[in-house]
């Protein structure tokens, strides 16, 4: 029996298909995607970018609180 892959060909269709494992590390991730979608590879590079960006930012608001809670005491 032929098992047909789900083709992954948008970002949010990518956003759907990892909706609960989004806490994994990007390689696990990465290939569990490959593993069971048909994905379209720009759709995973913008993935990862998307989540290296957020990653970033995350880390700004960090240093930024860190910042303020030494300025404040």
């Amino acid at each position: 029996m032929i098992k047909l892959r789900e083709r992954l060909d948008t970002l949010e269709a990518l956003m759907e298909a990892i909706e609960g494992y989004q806490h994994l590390p990007i390689d696990t991730l990465s290939q569990f995607l490959l593993d069971n979608y048909t994905v379209d590879l720009d759709v995973l590079a913008q993935f990862a970018n998307a989540l290296e960006i957020r990653a970033s930012e995350a880390a700004q608001i960090g240093e930024n609180a860190a910042a303020s809670a030494q300025s404040a005491a």
